[in-house]
């Protein structure tokens, strides 16, 4: 073994053990990045084969040290598909339990500013019209509860309308930040592809790239597929978002207002061929499940299905209360008409299209049949409505505790989301972030490896020194 062969051999140990302190520091440093996984060196020793080839080396060839061969990433692509399956299912439930409790919100339930409260004053008001028959006072009161009721029917529609309307913007929204981290996800594949071709680490890039797909996979559930060359690609229902250094453009389709869903359903395209995307999962796909019409059982989006109650219980109010004052008699003892209208504008839903046809005391029919103008049996009658076991309250509370439960249910689904999010996020951080009483001993055992090649160096330099300035000098 030559001499100068053991100076090369020290040297590769310094060089390796250079580079573990480097990438040591280059963990430490990022300890606290998002997204950053931990890099190891990788190691390997040359063996006789290398050096016998080496001009410094003769006889009996024992190696030439070490090699380091690679940084590795260490990362566990098992454990990255679990976080964004589990990222997919959180974005879902969170997105769709915050709009149901919107719309429970909005319900004002319990409390004396709900539906239920306003109800009950407009059937007291036909109550005390009963026991006051001909009282202006008290007909003008039944006027103004049933005034105050349509209004507040038109308040919730209203509210389920502009719901609609900020879901649909946030659905835009969403798919713009889609369509941005995908071209980012396909600058990332044209440069790792780039660097590794050159020989070059792109552990940083690749970082990178994770945590935008796992960004896109809590937005639309979507999967990734390794094509070997190191990109990927990113896929909608089977259909590529991201193919390489290329990326595609969705857009939201469909229905512009809430009247319109059940004509034209939101839906989502890719923009520009017209073609529908399968969206499986994800925020997108809770905002255009809560976007969906209603689809007369209670099963469509719940914004629609918000306003169909509305409109259901503006038409059953007035059909329920109109059939009664209708058979009722008017003070000057000729038959009653109907209490309730709507807009002659067919375009105008029911909810906001509730108008009270009465202007004064004579236009109420709060006395029986051929009873005489002093009698109330018509108006006990209709407050008795607020009673009925399929009257309005009746249907209003069935609504609430449906949604109730319906809000229950997507609270405890989001919170199972973010709990299975949190163990696999867990499970990804055990493996590959970065642990700092790990990297201290780490760096202490880069820094005593590199002491002792820079020791073998030195003896190999004190014997140099021996050969070349002591040789042929002993005895003199």
């Amino acid at each position: 073994m030559s001499t100068f062969g053991a100076l090369h051999t020290a040297y590769s140990g310094l060089q390796a053990a250079r580079a573990g302190m480097d990438v040591t520091g280059q963990n430490v440093a990022n300890a606290t990045t998002a997204g950053y996984t931990r890099q190891r060196v990788s190691q390997a020793a040359v063996g006789s084969a290398a050096a016998a080839s080496s001009v410094f080396r003769t006889g009996v060839n024992i190696g030439q040290g070490v090699q380091v061969t690679g940084v590795d990433r260490l990362s566990d692509s098992i454990l990255d598909t679990r976080v964004r399956s589990a990222a997919s299912t959180a974005g879902y439930w969170s997105v769709t339990s915050a709009a149901v409790s919107t719309i429970e919100t909005s319900l004002k339930e319990p409390g004396t500013s709900g539906l239920p409260a306003t109800l009950a004053s407009f059937w007291a008001s036909w109550q005390n019209l009963a026991n006051n028959p001909g009282s202006a006072g008290h007909a003008a009161t039944v006027l103004t509860e049933a005034g105050q009721v349509a209004s507040r029917i038109a308040a919730g529609y209203s509210e389920a309308t502009a719901g609609w309307d900020s879901q649909l913007t946030a659905a835009k929204t969403t798919v713009a930040t889609i369509n941005d981290t995908a071209a980012q996800v396909a600058r990332l594949n044209e440069q790792i592809r780039r660097t590794v071709g050159a020989g070059g680490s792109a552990n940083e890039l690749r970082d990178q790239r994770d945590l935008l797909v796992t960004d896109l996979a809590r937005l639309t559930g979507a999967t990734v597929r390794d094509n070997g060359d190191s990109t990927v690609d990113v896929l909608l229902g089977g259909s590529a978002l991201v193919a390489g250094t290329t990326s595609r453009t969705l857009a939201v389709a469909g229905a512009a207002r809430l009247e319109e869903a059940a004509t034209s359903p939101v839906r989502l395209e890719w923009k520009g061929e017209g073609r529908p995307v399968d969206v499986e999962g994800g925020a997108l796909a809770a905002h255009l499940a809560l976007l969906a019409p209603a689809d007369g059982s209670g099963g469509g989006g719940p914004w629609a299905e918000e306003a169909a109650v509305y409109n259901s219980l503006a038409t059953g109010l007035a059909e329920t209360v109109n059939l009664l004052h209708q058979q009722g008699d008017l003070p000057d003892g000729t038959s009653g008409a109907s209490f309730f209208g709507f807009s002659a504008d067919a375009t105008v839903p029911a909810a906001l299209g509730l108008t009270i046809l009465p202007t004064g005391v004579s236009g109420i029919a709060a006395a029986l049949p051929d009873a005489g103008g002093g009698n109330g049996g018509m108006a006990d009658r209709i407050a008795g409505l607020g009673r009925a076991p399929e009257g309005p309250d009746a249907a209003w509370a069935a609504h609430v505790v449906q949604l109730g439960v319906l809000s229950r249910t997507t609270a405890q689904q989001a919170s199972l989301g973010h709990q299975a999010l949190a163990t696999a996020s867990g499970a990804q951080a055990s493996q590959a972030a970065v642990d700092l009483d790990e990297e201290t001993t780490n760096l202490l055992v880069y820094q005593h490896a590199y002491q002792g090649a820079a020791r073998v160096m030195t003896a190999i330099d004190e014997m140099l020194d021996v050969l070349i300035n002591r040789t042929g000098i002993v005895g003199r």
